[in-house]
């Protein structure tokens, strides 16, 4: 899909490298690089693509401006994760794009549960993941980072 010239893709291997540089800069500026957040942005076709999920990127004239991905954890639950919009394109509306996107992905393969794990100093993500009808619920397991203090679950049709 295209608008304003910008088209989001899903995984191409030339855009691995905006993937891990998005997230990496967004992490260093707000929390600490932990090991799990480096094994999957250095190997996202093993840590989400293979296992049946998706990386999607925001590319306009073939530079990356935003990126997400979408981890399959099994038994129809999915992990929206590793949003990040570089900061030049923050006001375009690629975060709620690119997490439309992921809720099209759950859909379209009949996912029962799509969660994201994020922290409530980010106000603006959390206004974003409201809009979009996700919920804080309490976290049914352990969180998959330190720097994490909420759990959402997406609660269904988005909001218009």
């Amino acid at each position: 899909m295209t608008v304003n010239l910008v088209e989001i893709t899903g995984y191409n291997p030339a855009y691995k490298q905006a993937f891990h540089d998005l997230n990496i800069a967004w992490l260093e500026e707000y929390f600490t690089v932990e090991p799990a957040h480096r094994q999957m942005l250095e190997n996202p076709e093993a840590e989400l693509v293979t296992g049946g999920g998706e990386v999607f990127f925001a590319v306009r004239a073939g530079q990356v401006l935003g990126t997400v991905g979408v981890r399959n954890a099994g038994g129809g639950i999915y992990e929206l994760t590793k949003l990040a919009v570089s900061p030049a394109a923050q006001s375009l509306g690629l975060g709620r794009w690119l997490c439309e996107t992921v809720i099209d992905f759950f859909c379209a393969n009949n996912g029962t549960t799509l969660y994201l794990e994020t922290h409530n100093k980010l106000k603006p993500a959390l206004r974003l993941y409201k809009d979009l009808n996700f919920t804080t619920v309490r976290n049914p397991g352990d969180s998959h980072y330190d720097g994490c203090d909420l759990y959402m679950e997406w609660q269904g049709a988005k909001a218009k």
